[in-house]
């Protein structure tokens, strides 16, 4: 934040802060969020009135699913102080907000809110300037108690579950050499770049998960969907590369590697279940059984690690959402 002094319209001195408000979740068995507030890179130069410029921050909670929920909050985001005195003795503020679990909406106990921390600026009265409001982030949340992901089986209901920042995350797949999931890579970044040359064949074919306006979602209780979408991609992996498509390759041993995967809503069943759904937009491919193994890892852990739940809610809403990210 930068402030300009004026004198008869001209300016003659200039003061700057940066504000951080840090979020973290220190502890994934835990279902605090933790906030640090500090400002950094102060700038006083010239004619101004710093050691009356006060420095004052605000913040807005906004709970968006589970509004009834009541949150425990210790701590606090910093209290008005002046520029000098920011300066002089500059000091991290904590803040931690957590919601217990039991309070939220539908069978992953969710909680969702906003976290929206300011600051604003104001000038002496002695020097009157234009005071400033800036908002330094915005941050979404979920708190949530699926009993598919880690901390599920607490002793206290309480705690069960845990929390997790509400972006969309990214799913690490690396096409470099050596990498064990390399060759489940390779296939993906042919269904993104080109997928044309995948089967099954479709016309003008465009595969979603691989940016943010065509997500994936997870699919976690409908076993029979899963089942299907897995069943679905095996018929093409016999149909182009054999009965015995798991045994007929030298290199070893294969398996049917589908995108997208069928854990997800947009897997290759998905128009049986979605009518609006486009056919076969969708890839299998026989592959290396050691890197498909290796890949599902990677994804099973990537659904831990995030909380990643259920996808969609019972009227098609998206709820959670990821997309997949190849590096060379």
């Amino acid at each position: 934040m930068l402030q300009t002094w004026l004198q008869k319209g001209k300016p003659v001195g200039q003061t700057a802060f940066t504000a951080w408000v840090i979020g973290t979740i220190p502890d994934p068995k835990d279902r605090t969020v933790q906030f640090d507030y500090y400002y950094t890179d102060f700038l006083d130069d010239g004619e101004n009135l710093s050691e009356s410029l006060r420095v004052e921050s605000s913040l807005k909670m906004t709970t968006l699913i589970s509004p009834n929920a009541k949150k425990r909050q210790t701590g606090s985001p910093p209290p008005s102080r002046t520029f000098d005195a920011l300066k002089t003795t500059p000091r991290t503020y904590m803040h931690d907000v957590v919601f217990d679990a039991g309070q939220g909406e539908g069978p992953d106990d969710l909680v969702t809110m906003v976290y929206e921390p300011s600051v604003k600026v104001t000038f002496p009265l002695a020097w009157p300037g234009k005071d400033d409001i800036e908002r330094v982030t915005f941050a979404g949340m979920n708190w949530d108690a699926a009993g598919y992901l880690p901390n599920s089986d607490v002793s206290d209901p309480a705690k069960r579950g845990g929390a997790a920042f509400a972006f969309i995350a990214e799913l690490p797949y690396s096409m470099k050499a050596g990498a064990p999931e390399k060759a489940v890579a390779d296939h993906l970044n042919q269904v993104h770049t080109k997928p044309g040359d995948t089967y099954p064949k479709l016309a003008n074919k465009n595969v979603p998960g691989f940016d943010t306006d065509h997500r994936l979602h997870r699919l976690f209780r409908d076993m029979t969907r899963r089942n299907k979408n897995r069943s679905e991609a095996k018929k093409v992996c016999v149909a182009v590369w054999g009965e015995d498509y798991a045994t007929n390759d030298p290199a070893g041993p294969r398996e049917c590697d589908e995108y997208p995967f069928a854990s997800t809503y947009e897997g290759a069943a998905q128009p049986a279940s979605e009518p609006g759904a486009r056919a076969n937009n969708w890839s299998a491919k026989a592959l290396a059984a050691g890197d498909n193994s290796a890949a599902g890892t990677i994804l099973g852990e990537f659904y831990d690690k995030n909380r990643i739940i259920e996808g969609n809610d019972a009227n098609g809403g998206e709820v959670d959402a990821f997309i997949v990210k190849i590096t060379p």
